[in-house]
């Protein structure tokens, strides 16, 4: 049963985390940190089998909370432009961030509903390949923001993180979901949407992590060669 006495908590726990961690680093990077532990902290959690449905619950806090972020900055970031130029460069921008307010959304919704039934373990294996597909996207993340200078580091971070993301979202992840189907079917068909929505989120995603590092191979060859010059 869902436990709002359990959700507040974690929530502002990583809210003030969040705060503390912007004394010293920029908002987007404090963000991803927080990401991160987060996943770290579910993927220890996983591994020593601990309370279930305590962990649920801050999985789900998570997502509130981030969601909670992405609609507050969006309209903060809109409403701070005066000029119609710029206001429309924001526009275009915050439209990439609509894919992850769907992800969020759909993840509550999945977790929300697993807590009334009882394949929580089900989602907790699914979830776990998730948040280790994930890893290498907060490394990347963080590098691209600390060492944006440092090419050669883009260039080998983006290619581990396409191998590490897209051998998780697409090869085990299908593995998984295909090897527990019929417990999905049981769940009904708010369930198996969502989970499929996120599956083909991340067959994009990792599609899209492909043509970025085309885009890197020829861009290096061409440092490279004019480099050599």
């Amino acid at each position: 049963m869902f436990k709002i006495e359990y959700v507040i908590p974690v929530i502002m726990s990583y809210h003030l985390l969040f705060l503390e961690l912007l004394k010293y680093k920029k908002e987007e990077v404090s963000k991803n940190i927080v990401s991160a532990i987060n996943g770290f902290v579910f993927m220890i959690c996983h591994s020593f089998n601990r309370d279930h449905l305590y962990i649920t619950h801050a999985v789900i806090a998570f997502y509130v909370y981030d969601l909670i972020y992405l609609i507050y900055s969006t309209i903060i970031s809109l409403h701070s432009y005066d000029k119609d130029k710029d206001k429309e460069k924001e526009k275009e921008k915050q439209k990439k961030i609509v894919p992850y307010m769907v992800h969020h959304i759909l993840t509550i919704i999945v977790w929300y509903n697993i807590l009334y039934t009882q394949k929580i373990l089900i989602l907790w294996g699914g979830y776990y390949i998730l948040e280790k597909s994930n890893i290498m996207l907060y490394f990347s993340y963080h590098i691209h923001k600390e060492y944006k200078n440092n090419n050669d580091l883009l260039f080998v971070t983006d290619f581990i993180q396409l191998v590490f993301y897209s051998y998780y979202r697409v090869i085990e992840l299908s593995f998984y979901l295909y090897g527990v189907r019929y417990q999905i079917y049981e769940e009904g068909l708010i369930v198996s949407i969502s989970l499929a929505i996120i599956y083909i989120m991340g067959i994009v995603w990792s599609y899209r992590l492909v043509t970025l590092n085309i885009k890197n191979y020829f861009s290096y060859t061409l440092l490279k060669h004019e480099s050599a010059s």
